[in-house]
């Protein structure tokens, strides 16, 4: 099986390395990595205020799976997140699901975490106040609450490829 490597960061704890593989990633994502793009816009008045971004404002999150939950179920309220994102006009962002690997301290082997995950949601529509919370929103938040926990969220910006 091919699988495109990403480091992503390294975290401070012992013998913790946290890598991004994506497998056999789709058409999608891969096209989002490659093409030119141009510096995220400034915020509009009233809404979220990130800073200007020179490529793409981005949100980072850490997911660990709960007791009860499974990738598939994560997976899940990943698809049906961006569906409600899709069916309220939507179109430009994107998210992509990376599986966490850790660093055995004794032997230096990389293993895949049983119950943590990375995404990443590319050029999120920031939508200040609420967002209508209707029954597909609140769904796919079941789905999240049922599966995960976010550990850990960064909004960050994903410089433009040279």
């Amino acid at each position: 099986m091919k699988h495109t490597w990403i480091k992503l960061l390294t975290v401070a704890a012992p013998a913790l390395v946290v890598w991004a593989a994506l497998q056999n990633p789709p058409a999608r994502a891969q096209d989002i990595l490659a093409q030119p793009r141009t510096a995220s816009a400034g915020p509009r008045p009233g809404t979220f205020a990130a800073p200007p971004c020179d490529g793409d404002v981005a949100v980072l999150r850490l997911t660990e799976l709960t007791p009860n939950g499974t990738m598939a179920g994560y997976l899940k309220a990943v698809a049906a997140h961006l569906g409600w994102f899709r069916s309220h006009g939507y179109a430009h962002d994107d998210m992509v699901v990376a599986q966490v690997m850790v660093e055995d301290p004794a032997t230096h082997q990389l293993t895949y975490s049983k119950n943590q995950v990375l995404s990443i949601h590319m050029r999120p529509p920031f939508m200040g106040g609420s967002t209508g919370h209707d029954a597909g929103w609140d769904a796919f938040h079941d789905l999240y609450r049922k599966n995960s926990n976010i550990v850990t969220a960064y909004n960050i910006c994903i410089p433009r490829a040279p």
